[in-house]
């Protein structure tokens, strides 16, 4: 799949210029990458959303400072700076989920969210719930330069050389940094019963 779309150029100029319409235009084709990202990353719908709204308002604050040839590099790596941003807030400040408790200690809650979903049932909810908490902590105790290509190459799916290239480092260092973070995710997973 081509990363760019036929008029990215051409918008590119135009909001560096100032035009908030041609701004939109790149929002508008890359925000299901950037969202995706983002809930990747996360692993929560509500953050993702705030994640991608904070990345384009910051995208187009420093537009003019843009000097890439492809928006969808520099847009992601904004969007992995605030998703690291947040995680590390996340760790000074954490956050507990209020779970509703009934009246009565017998009795079933049946307002509790992942009851409500039909097509699974609460054991595997759980299991999938396990999984992907433990996806979530392997991948956050990657360090940030293997965490960054484990996301933009196995995640999104970006070729190597747009990635050495995104980060500004040899197409080598790409890819031992992939397989080292391939390496310690596969570790972690194994140590969590996960893999």
């Amino acid at each position: 799949m081509n990363d760019t779309f036929e008029n990215e150029a051409k918008y590119l100029e135009m909001a560096i210029e100032g035009s908030l319409e041609a701004f939109n235009c790149l929002v508008t084709y890359y925000q299901t990458a950037v969202f995706n990202t983002a809930l990747r990353i996360m692993c929560d719908t509500a953050r993702a959303d705030d994640i991608t709204q904070t990345a384009f308002i910051n995208a187009w604050k420093h537009i003019s400072s843009f000097s890439g040839s492809s928006f969808k590099p520099w847009i992601l790596r904004i969007t992995i700076n605030a998703c690291y941003d947040e995680l590390r807030r996340l760790k000074r400040h954490p956050e507990q989920e209020l779970v509703p408790q009934s009246q009565d200690s017998d009795e079933e809650n049946e307002d509790v969210p992942w009851l409500i979903d039909p097509s699974e049932s609460p054991v595997e909810q759980i299991e999938r719930m396990d999984r992907q908490e433990a996806i979530k902590s392997c991948f956050e105790f990657l360090p940030d330069v293997y965490r960054t290509v484990f996301l933009l190459i196995d995640i999104q799916e970006m070729d190597y050389q747009s990635v050495a290239d995104m980060l500004n480092v040899p197409l080598g260092t790409v890819k031992s940094r992939l397989l080292r973070a391939r390496l310690r995710m596969r570790d972690c997973l194994k140590s969590k019963g996960n893999f």
